[in-house]
């Protein structure tokens, strides 16, 4: 470390805690300031009455190694956080047949190509079209001359096919919807999930709130190791001088600053930056990026109310997917995630709610009357992931002087997921620690 081994860190979402918990566990001083009452960024918590919820309901695979890292870091059983289990779409349409697909234990790729062999609901013809283009794909590396829409490099497939297949996936990896969403990072994910260890394509549920996954055990590493966290406490100037930044000012005074970690939501990272010559392209760029929405709906019934396997997919209706809360202890309690932008944005949240409760009655005829039901709306939730959006990222970690940026809307080759925004925060760690050793030498 050089100097002082101080480091202030702004934004206590997910990029923020890991940049933190990683930097704490190499010996810094962490000052952790946090806009909210509470940590966790756009994937918090929320309290309903006597029930604790997700803002967003939030799936991982077992590609998400960094964050899975993470929180092996934090001594953290996976097991008693996630219930793991084998991919399995189950892909309902209101009009007509859906698919089912199901990714059997073998080893890569075999168990893709088994997996599309044996699904239900598409004729050989349309397995052999998939087949076609994911082996098109390999071949290239995942990796395609010049970005495009997901629907420009899918013409060759056919439209039930993609309204089936690659729609939902790609809408449920990118929070964008396929006419918009860059080609480029959708092969980016299916790579990373879909290739190499079997595992990797995993679904990992909460067994509990995402808050006590990530956020609350970070927090009370980052404090035991001897850091600050801050919270209610908003940036409002950061003061730069001859040698970098000097200090920042908060909504309650002012504080000295040694190294700068920005994990703040893109367009508030703008604003901050934009005052400053230096940074002024960085700022112009994240102004130009356009956020996407994330909608869930919980709707509770009688607790024997459940899903067969935990999630099934809706295709040609406002909701996209359904989650049984079943795992974390809500028995009975259904999520309904609706990504993206769309008509529904511009319903009232009754008539949403309504609409959304008419959709499961339909799927599942058999169940009673809802008891409850409860809407989220984060309109914010996440970057438009287009192939205009990329080249407007900046790279994680250091930008110049004494400032670093980590959040899931940097360069990291992914979407803004929960594996991104740990992605971002760890890389920014790695490349502080190793700035300062190198500063030493």
């Amino acid at each position: 470390m050089t100097g002082s081994s101080n480091v202030t860190i702004i934004g206590a979402g997910w990029a923020g805690l890991a940049s933190a918990v990683a930097l704490a566990a190499k010996g810094y001083k962490i000052e952790l300031f946090e806009a909210s009452a509470q940590a966790g960024g756009r994937a918090r918590l929320i309290n309903n009455g006597d029930m604790d919820l997700d803002n967003g309901q939030h799936i991982l695979l077992g590609a998400y190694h960094e964050l899975l890292g993470l929180l092996s870091l934090l001594d953290l059983d996976e097991a008693e956080l996630f219930t793991r289990s084998r991919l399995h779409l189950n892909m309902h349409c209101l009009q007509g047949p859906g698919l089912q697909l199901s990714v059997p234990k073998l080893t890569s790729p075999l168990h893709m190509l088994t997996a599309l062999l044996g699904a239900k609901g598409i004729s050989l013809r349309e397995k052999w079209c998939i087949i076609r283009c994911w082996s098109a794909m390999m071949r290239s590396g995942f990796r395609i001359k010049r970005d495009q829409s997901v629907a420009d490099y899918l013409q060759q497939q056919s439209p039930r096919l993609i309204k089936l297949f690659w729609r939902p996936i790609c809408i449920a990896a990118l929070n964008t919807d396929i006419d918009k969403a860059s080609m480029q990072v959708f092969m980016n994910v299916l790579n990373r999930s879909f290739t190499g260890s079997r595992s990797n394509s995993d679904v990992l549920l909460p067994r509990t709130c995402l808050h006590k996954v990530l956020p609350q055990p970070a927090l009370d590493y980052i404090q035991r190791q001897g850091g600050i966290v801050r919270t209610s406490e908003r940036l409002v100037k950061i003061n730069i001088g001859a040698t970098g930044v000097t200090d920042i000012e908060t909504s309650k005074g002012n504080y000295p600053v040694s190294q700068l970690v920005l994990a703040t939501p893109f367009e508030q990272c703008a604003r901050l930056l934009a005052i400053h010559d230096q940074f002024s392209s960085i700022a112009k760029s994240l102004t130009a990026m356009k956020h996407q929405p994330i909608t869930t709906v919980y709707m509770q019934f009688p607790e024997h109310i459940q899903l067969d396997g935990n999630m099934q997919g809706l295709c040609d209706g406002i909701s996209q997917w359904f989650i049984d809360r079943r795992s974390c202890g809500q028995a009975g309690l259904i999520a309904a995630v609706i990504s993206a932008e769309g008509a529904h944005m511009q319903m009232d949240k009754q008539a949403l709610v309504e609409a959304v409760i008419a959709e499961t009655r339909t799927l599942f005829p058999t169940w009673p009357a809802v008891i409850s039901a409860y809407i989220t709306r984060e309109k914010t939730a996440t970057f438009a992931c287009t192939p205009e959006s990329t080249p407007l990222r900046p790279k994680p970690g250091h930008i110049g002087d004494n400032i670093w940026l980590a959040g899931d809307y940097v360069d990291t080759g992914l979407p803004a997921t929960l594996e991104g925004a740990v992605s971002s925060g760890l890389q920014c760690a790695r490349q502080l620690t190793e700035h300062s050793a190198n500063t030493i030498l």
